[in-house]
This record gives structure tokens, sequence and C-alpha cells, in this order.
């Protein structure tokens, strides 16, 4: 009685720090080290999942700590179904070589024993989670699997759990059309950089590109045509970009670009890149036409020095977008396919306090 006490409250301890999971990579992570921390008998834990669409994957690759993605394996569903039981019960048993290679490759010990329990999730199979022992003994075809059953099903319930959860924040901050972050993302990223502004006293820069002539673009190709313009150039502005920069679809035809630790002179340079490269797109219009399609680009700095170190975030950001806004509208006035740099404020100068309008 005590020795299954103890394994409940095992499978507790783990069950609670599942639910409790906001990723799949702390998921992930939660079963391959607490596991074998708790269950001394159990050498090696790994988790396989059915990812047609690699979304699985993708949310793997974002988790920091890289090597836990080496215990989760996207199968097929033919190989899944050739490995599970037609019951749908665990299988305990030996683990040859061949079964370890493919189910316990990170594994730098040889398994002799293994136990394989099938997660189910609305009556279908979606993947299994593993456990491998080097003692011969311990996962045998005649042993009870309640516990290894219940935990199967915490565990694909919590997988669902994390995806809706990672489903949600993407959806959130993510503009449906142009797959790139939004206003909503972009607000969030600006008030963070510019609080780190004041820690380091780097200098921020924006980027604002506007598609030029979009509404004679919809008019006269559709608006097909329109939202694949959309699509491309969100593509052609992201393309060269660091981790640490934001591309956002600021609002219609707009996009933001916000590039932290960014002077002017690099700032003015990589504006000019993107324009040529949006410049550079070919859009098959109505009819077998050509159309093209061309952005103006309004670009402003944050300094660390004078008077802009003094003011609130809140006044920084604010001065930054109009200043950015401003020489958007200086570059729709010059002709277009146009990039133009707003002035360089000098230190002492002020920036308007956004409270007083």
């Amino acid at each position: 009685m005590r020795h299954n006490e103890r394994i409940w409250a095992g499978f507790r301890q783990i069950e609670i720090q599942m639910i409790g999971a906001q990723s799949l990579g702390e998921l992930v992570d939660t079963l391959v080290n607490r596991i074998p921390e708790l269950f001394l008998a159990v050498d090696c834990v790994s988790l396989v999942c059915v990812d047609p669409e690699y979304e699985l994957s993708r949310l793997m690759a974002a988790y920091p700590k890289s090597q836990i993605g080496r215990y989760f394996i996207p199968v097929d569903r033919e190989w899944l179904d050739t490995l599970v039981s037609v019951t749908g019960r665990p299988r305990l048993g030996p683990c040859d070589a061949q079964l370890q290679a493919r189910m316990f490759s990170s594994c730098g010990v040889r398994l002799n024993s293994c136990a394989i329990a099938p997660l189910t999730l609305h009556g279908a199979l979606i993947g299994c989670l593993n456990q491998g022992s080097r003692d011969a003994g311990h996962f045998s075809a005649d042993s009870a699997t309640d516990l290894l059953e219940h935990l199967a099903a915490v565990t694909a319930m919590c997988i669902d759990n994390v995806v809706n959860h990672e489903r949600l924040k993407r959806d959130g901050l993510t503009d449906a059309l142009t797959g790139v972050a939004n206003r909503r993302f972009f607000e969030r990223r600006l008030h963070e950089e510019l609080v780190l502004r004041r820690r380091r006293c780097n200098s921020i820069a924006l980027l604002l590109a506007d598609l030029d002539h979009f509404k004679d673009l919809n008019d006269r190709y559709g608006h097909q045509v329109g939202d694949d313009a959309l699509r491309q150039v969100a593509r052609a502005l992201s393309e060269g970009l660091r981790a640490s920069d934001v591309l956002v679809r600021y609002g219609g035809e707009e996009f933001a670009l916000l590039l932290p630790d960014t002077d002017p002179e690099k700032a003015l340079e990589i504006a000019q890149r993107l324009r040529a490269q949006v410049a550079g797109l070919v859009l098959d219009g109505m009819g077998g036409e050509v159309a093209a399609v061309t952005v103006s680009i309004g670009v402003a700095c944050l300094w660390p020095e004078g008077g802009l170190a003094s003011k609130t975030d809140d006044d920084a950001g604010t001065w930054l977008l109009r200043q950015a806004d401003d020489a958007l509208y200086r570059a729709k006035a010059a002709g277009r396919n146009q990039v133009v740099a707003a002035e360089r404020p000098r230190a002492g100068k002020q920036i308007p306090d956004s409270r007083k309008h």
C-alpha cells in the first residue's frame, strides 16, 4: 500500500505540473525530466505525436531549452498505427535495438524494457507516451496498466490545452491575412523596447511603410489581387530582418517595422533595401495583366541623449510614431515609392507631453 501511495503521489506531482504548463515545450520538459526523477527505474521518456501540419514541431522549436526537442518525435499516422495495439491499451515488454532507435534515440543507455501508452483525444489516436528502462523486468506484459492509462489520458488533454493556448496567443497577436504580427502586438513590443531603452540608453528606429495607390489596385484588379499584394509585401518586408526586429501590419495597407539598437543611417539603409524589394514584386492581375506595387516609407529614430531620455515611455512612443507618420506623409507628397527620414532630434530638444493634448 505504501508503495502504491508513493506511485500515486508521484503521478499527481507530474499531473499538476503538466496542467500548469504554458507551452508544449514545458509539457514535454515535465514528462522527460520528472518521470525519471520520481521513478528511478525509468531511464528515458519520449513523446511521439502525429504532426501532419508541423504545428507541434514549430511549437517545440520555439521552446528555449532546445535539447528537450530531441525527446519529441513527430511521426505519420500509418507508422503509429503499426506500433499501437488495436486494443488501445498500453504495450509493455522488451525493447529491442530497432524500437529504441525509433522511440528513444536520445537515450544514452541500452534499454531492455519499455512501456508505450497510446494518447487518444476525442476518440482519435494522436500519439503515444513512451518510457524505457534498463531493467528487463520493469515493464512486463503482465503488469497492471491503470496508472499508465491515466497518465496518458491526462497527457493527451494537456497537449490539447497547451496547443489551444498557443493558438489563441498566436491568433490574438497575428494578422490573419498576412501572417505577420498585428497592431496589438506592436504596441506591446514598443512599450517593452521603450522600457529597455531607459536601462540600455540605446536608439530605436521605426519604419512606417504604406502601399502606394492601394485603392486603385483593388478597384482595377479586385480585392483578391489586393490581398495577394498585402501578403507578398509582408514577405518582402520581412526578408533580412533580425530576430529582435518586429514587423506588423499596422492597419489597412500600412506596415510598421520596429528596429531596436538601430541608428538613423542604418535605418535608412534598411528602408531603402526594403523599398527596392517591394518594387521588384510582380503580381498576377486580371486577364493575364501584370500588376506592380510600391511602398512609401517614413523613418524615425529615438536617441538616448538630451530631453528625449527624460520623457515618459508613452510620450516617447507617441513622438516616435508621430515623427514616422509625418515622414511617411512627406514620402507620399514627394511622389511615392520614396524613403523619407524624420529630422534627428537635437540634444535638449523636448518631446511634447502627450498628456497636455
